[in-house]
Order: structure tokens, then sequence, then C-alpha cells
């Protein structure tokens, strides 16, 4: 029986990173990836900007989304989560989000080789025509890694989502579409050259 990629989280193996899907048993290791109280500043209110907790990681397992734990390929050690979600294969389109990652490995090749697997997973093995970020627009670290993997920023979405602090979050839409898949692609494989 083949696997619908569009409904089951992949696996994805890279020099620097594993992305797998999340289990129950993941809670205590993002628990202790969690190691800077601004990770989850720009997350949208509930449970999800909550830090790591075995209620978390269920509430993630049970909310629809395709939800997958980041470990240092190195060592072994969980340093972040990322999801799959709003996805559509009718419209070949998936939104990557609900991702963090540990500030050990920030800044390290570990993001970019991450958006390379997922990229080539969801354009090739899914063969979606888009993928979408959305984004705090006060989140400017996060703002200036989509801009940088190559992904164009769309628009605004005003008062679309509550932060954890109570205040209302305008959010940033970017994206990258099929055909300009293949220069981000070489960008992204540039990029981790570069940090080898």
């Amino acid at each position: 029986m083949t696997m619908d990629p569009w409904t089951q989280p992949p696996t994805l193996q890279g020099d620097q990173v594993l992305i797998r899907p999340t289990v129950a048993a993941d809670a205590d290791g993002m628990a202790r990836a969690y190691d800077d109280p601004d990770t989850f500043r720009y997350f949208p209110f509930g449970i999800e900007s909550e830090p790591p907790s075995a209620a978390s990681v269920t509430h993630a397992l049970t909310s629809g989304r395709l939800t997958l734990t980041q470990i240092d390929a190195r060592n072994g050690q969980i340093v972040g989560s990322t999801s799959l979600y709003n996805t559509s294969k009718a419209h070949g389109r998936v939104t990557v989000g609900y991702t963090w990652l540990s500030s050990k490995v920030r800044g390290t090749g570990i993001n970019s080789e991450s958006k390379l697997l997922l990229l080539s997973h969801i354009f090739g093995v899914m063969g979606a025509r888009r993928v979408e970020f959305n984004v705090d627009d006060l989140n400017t670290r996060s703002r200036a890694a989509v801009l940088a993997i190559g992904a164009a920023e769309e628009g605004a979405l005003r008062n679309h989502a509550r932060r954890r602090d109570g205040t209302w979050r305008t959010t940033m839409v970017y994206s990258v579409i099929d055909d300009e898949w293949p220069a981000v692609r070489a960008a992204l494989q540039r990029r981790i050259e570069a940090r080898r």
C-alpha cells in the first residue's frame, strides 16, 4: 500500500539535520531544546506558544498538521520542530510553519538544510505548486530568513491572529512557487555549502 505524502509526515535525512514525524516521546527532548524564552514570542496565542510539554506535543499531533521533529544529525539531539499544514492536494499548496529551533543551532546550516529537505519533498514528492510561509510582521529575524531562502513577500493579513501577549498581529505572507523552485534550491545549496 502506497503512503500518500499529502497525509503522511515524511522522514528526511540531511548531513546536518534529520527531520522525522513527531512522536509523543519527543516532548522531553523538545523541552530540553527550548533554551530561549523568546522562541515562541511571535507564535499565535494558545498552546502553540507555550513551552514544549507533553500537552503541547499531544495537541500538535492531534491538530491535523503534519508535525515534524528536527534532530541534529551530528549528535542525535532534538533541536526543534516544524509542520506542514493548510495542505490542499487539489490546489497543490502547502504551508510550512510552527517552526522553531534551539538557540544553540541558530545561524548554523541546520535551518537552511531543513528548508532544502522540506521544499525538495514538497515540490518533488508531493508535487506541490506553491509553498507558503506566514510570519508575524514584528518577527524581523524570521522574515529575513524567509526572504533569504528566496521566498517572495506577497502581502499582509491585518489583525490575523492574537499573539501570546494578547496583542493582534499582522501576518506577512511569503511564498515559493514551482517555477521558482530550481533557483531557490540552488541558492539554498550555496548557503549550506558556505556554512560547512
